[in-house]
């Protein structure tokens, strides 16, 4: 695109990528109203759990694969396609009547978590130079407001019409998108390249962690000792050392595990996981707990949009809480920043497990997860600055975000497996099956022994001046 053009057409360029954006965040907020409602429909916490699992899964394998294919083929014509997936997904779940269709169109929709970097590798491509740090924290905050936004607009779905209507606004608001897109978005040239995309390695990893968490879900069904058990949960596990064994092998690696061998690294990483499996889980905890009627003895019995309403202060003081991880990242290391966040965490999640009966008290314990996230999530990408060579931020930090997703995806199908280890339902007071009180003191428990496994990680962090990395440390982390 020439300059000029940049300059007369970035408003509508970035009307386009907000809305894709919008779609987006959609995806992936508004179906934790919709869990209360689908534990009383289907009566079985640990499949419903799938409904965030399979989505994430594919997330990860998304976001793994569709930048290097945007650089090849084009960014807007891999957005467009990521939009249609979207679009489908929402729409087959909301025609669904099966908990299963219900899954399988969630699947589908994972896709759509590939839209931030592309908006991002976007914005770089057709918005001129001056104005590419506007549009790049635009685009990062709609990401952020918009979630928010599908949080209460779901509960709003739930309370009101019907948890179809959720994915019934999702399929119109990625057509939008798509609409949008197609309209303003300039059609993106492809980079010619002899280089083959790693695609196995981009997306084999996750059928392996599916089929392992699968298996670990029916295992108390089927038997633990059950050839079904042992045999999808043995073959996954195998397949999972299989993609390990050929990404070390792979000449240039979609996703690089050997990038582990640098301690800073596999310290940052590692945290992440652990926030992810544990501290990320709180929607889908909250979500419940508050949701859940007051019969069962440990639910708040709140509806739906004012149980979302509650979330919002989270993301508000993120707003401020995310810079300031910056600024001490910049001023002390990103060590020290992670230290802080996870030092909010611990007495967040340490405090629920103590008491969660009342809901200013939840609400108390909402804002604390919300610092503690906001930091955290800005000092890795720091941590990850200090440690690797300019030209490399792009690659280890989007190896980062698959890292994040896969394990928010393990983390998911973990708090599902707790619900139902210990359950609650009475004819008398409706259908519905409902994790008991011991089941949520459990999951309280266990998300915050890893929030204090993350605290040993950072710790386990080199010392490390910031320097020369302050200068990047101000850019947003992105594919590109």
């Amino acid at each position: 695109m020439a300059l000029s053009d940049k300059d007369t057409r970035w408003k509508t360029i970035m009307l386009a990528l907000v809305a894709a954006e919008v779609a987006s965040a959609f995806e992936v907020s508004m179906a934790f109203a919709a869990l209360p409602t689908f534990y009383r429909l289907f009566q079985d916490p640990a499949l419903v759990g799938w409904v965030i699992t399979a989505y994430l899964l594919v997330a990860a394998a998304a976001s793994a694969i569709c930048g290097r294919i945007g650089d090849l083929y084009g960014r807007s014509r891999v957005l467009i396609g990521m939009l249609i997936l979207a679009a489908l997904g929402s729409l087959i779940s909301a025609l669904s009547s099966s908990l299963e269709g219900i899954v399988f169109g969630r699947a589908v929709q994972g896709v759509a978590a590939a839209v931030l970097p592309l908006c991002f590798g976007l914005v770089r491509e057709n918005i001129s130079q001056a104005r590419i740090p506007l549009c790049i924290g635009i685009v990062a905050g709609t990401a952020s407001t918009a979630a928010g936004i599908g949080f209460v607009l779901g509960g709003v779905c739930i309370d009101y019409l019907s948890w179809h209507w959720i994915f019934y606004i999702s399929t119109a608001v990625a057509v939008l998108g798509l609409l949008l897109v197609i309209a303003f978005l300039p059609v993106s040239a492809g980079k010619a390249s002899e280089e083959k995309v790693d695609i196995l390695g981009g997306v084999l990893f996750a059928p392996a962690v599916a089929g392992i968490l699968f298996a670990l879900t029916k295992g108390s069904a089927w038997g633990w000792d059950d050839q079904r058990t042992l045999w999808l949960g043995g073959g996954s596990l195998v397949l999972l050392a299989f993609w390990a064994w050929y990404e070390a092998r792979h000449s240039n690696p979609l996703i690089d595990v050997r990038l582990f061998a640098n301690r800073q690294l596999a310290m940052s990483n590692l945290c992440y996981a652990l926030i992810a499996l544990g501290a990320m889980q709180f929607a889908q905890v909250l979500f419940v707990l508050l949701q859940q009627p007051t019969w069962t003895g440990v639910g708040l019995g709140m509806a739906a949009t004012a149980a979302a309403a509650l979330k919002l202060p989270s993301s508000l003081v993120a707003i401020v809480a995310a810079p300031w991880g910056g600024v001490v990242a910049g001023r002390h290391g990103g060590r020290r920043a992670l230290l802080y966040g996870l030092f909010f965490l611990v007495t967040g999640w340490a405090a629920l497990t103590l008491h969660h009966s009342t809901i200013w008290f939840v609400g108390f314990a909402v804002i604390l997860n919300g610092i503690g996230t906001a930091i955290a999530f800005s000092a890795v990408p720091n941590l990850i600055v200090e440690a690797v060579p300019a030209q490399r931020v792009s690659e280890v930090t989007g190896l980062s975000q698959v890292i994040r997703t896969t394990f928010m995806a393990i983390g998911a199908q973990m708090i599902a497996f707790i619900f139902a280890t210990q359950t609650i339902s009475d004819p008398a007071q409706g259908p519905g099956t409902y994790p008991a009180g011991p089941a949520f003191q459990l999951a309280f428990l266990t998300i915050t022994l890893l929030c204090v496994l993350s605290v040993f990680a950072a710790l386990a962090l080199p010392k490390r001046r910031p320097d020369a990395s302050r200068e990047a440390v101000a850019q947003p982390a992105s594919h590109s």
